[in-house]
């Protein structure tokens, strides 16, 4: 498949007469909105706050700010740790880093970078921004803008966040060298690890050069527990699902009836209970390593001209390891458990604790190996002599790359006969144990236990606790006896109770991208009374992405499996012409016997705040890191396979016009403009053909293209009343537009499969369908909203100031994502069951209102008392209600996903002399990641989060200053929920992390 990525002759004319025709050609060309920062001639923490509440300030519309305390030095861990501290934004987290974030409770969020759009790595198919590979030291500072105008693009629909890199005339004459060493510690890692920046700068004031490099590592603690899987891997059991259950089973023999179980002893088998296909813990480890690089160019021309070159390149690794334990059936049956602690609410039981009667203890290891570059290179001439015509003219290109490889062992401590594979057939030649195996056969593991251990996982308490480790592990599904009894702890504390059961590598992805813009902005500047400039601009550009998904295949004896595993029997799983392999009479298998002992084994005690489990083996999974060489170690020939469902390429070609009135009178100011959008939209998708053997996917049947013509006119209104010196009163309108995450457009149907283990079944050993996706649409429109906004900003002095805002967004046309039941077939094409299907489908609409506060208070502006002198706070709250349409399964309204109701900043800082010193507190109410979630219904929460963080440095003298950063003090856990409270789903947690360093400027 393949989308022409070069600009359109006709297009391109077009902007071209439109330049022309705007008079006067280019020396009429304007500087974006974007107001001209020069953040890093002042420093320290008052300074930053200065420099935002100037900003802040002077802006022609609703704006926020960050200020770099130093060159080098925003004040958090990340660039999106940073824009937390403003109102209104909300963030998520990954190994408890700052990557993802909203604003007022919206992802559909324009990241532009020194004011025009900008290619982000991890970001090439979401609309949603996310800074996780781009080192903070870079940039100079952000601004959001919270009500947008006609010269901003478009493409947000609640703000755009524009990112400041430095340009060489931000700096003095001369030389600039400034740099800085530091080492982080982290308290569950407890590795150290280091970063380093460096800024070397030369200003002739007509010459400026400017290089900046950063490198960061990072190794930090990502701890899991809960479900296996994710929100699909959830279901309910009706108390008349325990047909396994015999009237002599000790455990429910109180509660046992002809027709079921009566799990809750209430008298009838009516009740219902959250189920879960699985349980685990992990150790989890994410390591990241960023370098990121700046060069740019100024010049002045003369004239009033001058020309500005620079390139912006990042590179980012981020490894995701873990090992540990699950706890599962198997897929086999949603009732393999006993809900020992259960709360009745009317429609289902919540369920607290678990305790389990499943086939399958499982090690488990994988590892999620991603990189992620960009490059992205301006060229802008800008034209300023003083006159009536300002302008600019840019070219834009940026390029990103982004890969993701997965592998992952089940290493089972079951010896197979719970889903009948304890002897399977194998070449001859093959390494293994027969033991009482037929001829032809192997033991698949023969130091695993024989039957169906008994655990319970409790989720009633602040963490997670295991028991029932002291249990036999050699008892039946009933309690009798199956052999020498043997605790489940000794099994897992003896490395030669483990054997491989499955070995994969699949939802992989490699993601090109290419962005082109040219744009011209005009500004023409009256004298008149009422009408003081007219601005005007064109801007052409291209957006393209190549999203090519896969797994892994390797051939096994003649046959290409995706799932090298122990119940993966090459007879062709009942798809019409696949490939088979045995010896004529029986079929072999595609999983080798493989005891654990052969595969890099590492001991596991610590699983973070979960309790209960003992030391246990596992694949050392940063030993997977290269996955492709693993895979090939141990099957050679392995490749990487389309997985066409999911692959897909789009190109969204865009050409817009603007005219932008700004006017003033008496106290009022402002600005009036429209905003015409004209965009081209191509999606090439996949047709999914026949269905292929072995866990495989689909055959790639052909392409299927859809062109469509998307054009919009978005009016803008700013309004400023200059109530006084220090007293701002704002209003705005405007509609704003924003495109959707590509794989709402291109992305098809993927189904996912899972080996049928139950001996009773008519699909034995085949593949089964038991979930998937369909996200893709290219009918879907995008997400379009009206926003109004209304703000009173008060001015107390150089760095304080007081705001208060009213903002009500009528969000008209949406993308939300959910979960419906579909009739797919098995993987050998007949129809047997309805499984839940992730999906997006098209809101009806919502709305998104709420209020801002905000105080940025330097104590010494306004208040003549010494103990408080040096000290200012930064605080804000947004109170963000919504209403998305959806319920919840008790009927309550639901609100928009991902948007927390309230939001809390609290930032206390100090600065006297060379002692600077700042703690921040960041609360966040709960919030829906996504509804539907357990066969179209239920809802999955987050529970509220609070972090604190703080920092301190000290000048040594004029040039050279020590630091200590501390990051997540209270170690902060972020947990999940469905639709109740008490319905624990999973739980991820993080370290806290010190930074000790030497910052110097010369």
């Amino acid at each position: 498949m393949k989308v022409s990525h070069v600009l359109s002759k006709k297009r391109l004319a077009a902007c071209v007469s439109a330049i022309a025709v705007g008079g006067t050609a280019l020396p009429a060309l304007a500087q974006l909105d974007t107001p001209q920062l020069e953040e890093v001639v002042v420093t320290g923490v008052r300074a930053a706050q200065e420099n935002s509440v100037n900003i802040k300030r002077d802006a022609d519309s609703v704006v926020d700010a960050i200020s770099a305390e130093d060159i080098g030095k925003l004040p958090d861990v990340t660039i999106t740790d940073s824009l937390q501290r403003i109102s209104g934004v909300q963030i998520r987290r990954s190994a408890g880093e700052g990557t993802a974030l909203n604003i007022r409770g919206l992802p559909q969020v324009l990241t532009t970078l020194n004011g025009e759009s900008y290619l982000g790595a991890n970001s090439l198919t979401t609309v949603q921004p996310n800074y996780s590979d781009i080192p903070s030291q870079l940039f100079s500072g952000a601004e959001v803008a919270k009500s947008q105008t006609a010269s901003m693009n478009a493409g947000g629909i609640t703000g755009i966040v524009d990112l400041h890199t430095y340009r060489p005339f931000d700096f003095d004459e001369g030389f600039t060298v400034s740099g800085a060493i530091n080492g982080t510690y982290g308290t569950e890692t407890e590795e150290t690890d280091p970063s380093a920046n460096l800024l070397l700068n030369w200003n002739s004031d007509r010459v400026g050069v400017m290089a900046a490099i950063s490198h960061q590592e990072a190794t930090l603690a990502n701890y899991y527990s809960g479900v296996m899987g994710d929100g699909g891997w959830t279901g309910f059991t009706n108390e008349t699902d325990y047909g396994w259950v015999s009237p002599d089973n000790a455990q429910f023999a109180d509660r046992y009836t002809d027709g079921g179980v009566d799990i809750n002893n209430d008298g009838d088998l009516d009740d219902r209970y959250w189920a879960y296909v699985g349980h685990t813990a992990y150790n989890r480890e994410t390591e990241r390593e960023r370098t990121g690089a700046n060069l740019a160019v100024q010049v002045d021309l003369g004239a009033g001209f001058e020309l500005v070159a620079e390139a912006l390149v990042t590179d980012l690794e981020d490894n995701d390891f873990q090992v540990g334990i699950a706890n599962s059936d198997k897929w086999q049956s949603w009732s393999w458990y006993d809900a020992t602690q259960s709360t009745d609410h009317g429609n289902v039981n919540t369920v607290q604790e678990y305790t389990t009667s499943g086939r399958r203890i499982k090690s488990y290891s994988s590892v999620q190996a991603q990189t992620a570059e960009s490059q992205n290179y301006n060229l802008e001439l800008n034209y300023d002599n003083g006159g009536d015509f300002t302008g600019a003219l840019r070219l834009i290109h940026g390029e990103a790359e982004q890969e993701r490889l997965n592998s992952y062992t089940d290493v089972d401590l079951a010896n197979g006969s719970q889903w009948g594979v304890e002897c399977q057939y194998y070449p001859d030649g093959t390494a293994g144990v027969q033991g009482d195996c037929a001829d032809g056969q192997l033991q698949t593991n023969p130091g695993g236990y024989l039957g169906y251990p008994q655990l319970s996982i409790d989720y009633s308490g602040d963490n997670p606790s295991w028991s029932g480790f002291d249990n036999n592990a050699n008892l039946s599904i009933n309690g009798e006896s199956m052999g020498d009894a043997r605790t489940i702890a000794d099994y897992l504390g003896d490395v030669n109770s483990y054997a491989l059961g499955a070995f994969a590598s699949e939802n992989n992805f490699s993601r090109e991208g290419e962005l082109d813009v040219a744009r011209f902005d005009g500004e023409y500047r009256f004298d008149g009374n009422f009408l003081t400039s007219i601005e005007f601009g064109v801007r052409l550009s291209e957006r393209s992405v190549d999203n090519f998904e896969f797994d892994l295949l390797s051939p096994v004896n003649g046959c290409d499996v995706k799932w090298k595993a122990t119940d993966v029997v090459l007879n062709g799983g009942g798809v019409d012409g696949a490939c088979v392999a045995g010896d004529g009479e029986n079929f072999y298998t595609a999983g080798v016997p493989t005891p654990l002992a052969d595969l890099n084994p590492i001991q596991v005690s610590d699983f973070g705040s979960v309790s209960g489990i003992p030391t246990l083996w596992g694949v050392d999974p940063r030993a997977m890191v290269d996955v492709e060489a693993y895979h090939e170690a141990l099957y050679p020939g392995t490749y990487r396979s389309i997985f066409p469902g999911r692959s897909y390429e789009v190109e969204l070609e865009e050409l817009s016009y603007y005219a932008k009135a700004n006017f003033e009178t008496g106290i009022m100011s402002g600005n009036f403009g429209l905003r015409a959008i004209d965009s081209d939209l191509t999606v090439l998708q996949n047709q999914v053909g026949a269905a292929q053997a072995y866990g495989a996917a689909a055959v790639d049947a052909g392409d299927i293209t859809t062109e469509r013509s998307l054009d919009y006119l978005l009016p803008s209104l700013n309004l400023r009343f200059d109530l006084s010196d220090d007293l701002i009163l704002r209003a705005s309108y405007a509609q704003t537009m924003a495109p959707l995450d590509l794989a709402q457009w291109g992305a098809g149907l993927s189904p996912n499969y899972v080996i049928d283990s139950n001996p009773d079944s008519d699909t034995y050993n085949q593949f089964i369908v038991s979930g998937g996706n369909a996200d893709g649409n290219p009918e879907l429109d995008p997400w379009e909203a009206t926003n109004y906004d209304i703000s009173l900003e008060y001015y107390m002095g150089g760095a304080s100031s007081l705001s208060v805002g009213w903002f009500y967004i009528d969000v008209e046309s949406f993308i939300e994502s959910g979960t419906l039941q579909m009739e797919l077939p098995d993987q050998d094409g007949v129809v047997r069951r309805s499984v839940p299907i992730s999906t997006s489908v098209q809101g009806d609409g919502g709305v998104l209102k709420g209020v801002e506060l905000a105080a940025k208070l330097a104590f010494d502006d306004f208040l003549d008392v010494p103990m408080l002198s040096g000290f200012g706070i930064d605080a804000n709250y947004t109170y963000s209600p919504s209403e998305s349409g959806n319920q919840g399964m008790d009927g309550q309204e639901l609100p928009f996903q991902d948007n927390s109701e309230d939001v809390v900043n609290l930032v206390g800082w100090y600065e006297n002399g060379p002692l600077q010193a700042r703690i921040a507190y960041n609360y966040r109410s709960e919030r829906v990641v996504g509804f539907n979630q357990t066969w179209g219904e239920g809802t999955l929460w987050q529970e509220p989060t609070a972090y604190v963080d703080a920092s301190v440095s000290y000048d040594i003298n004029d040039y050279v200053s020590v630091f200590l950063n501390a990051s997540n003090i209270t170690e902060e856990k972020e947990t999940y929920y469905l639709e109740y409270e008490d319905q624990f789903a999973w739980q991820y947690e993080y370290e806290a992390r010190y930074t000790m360093g030497v910052r110097a400027t010369f």
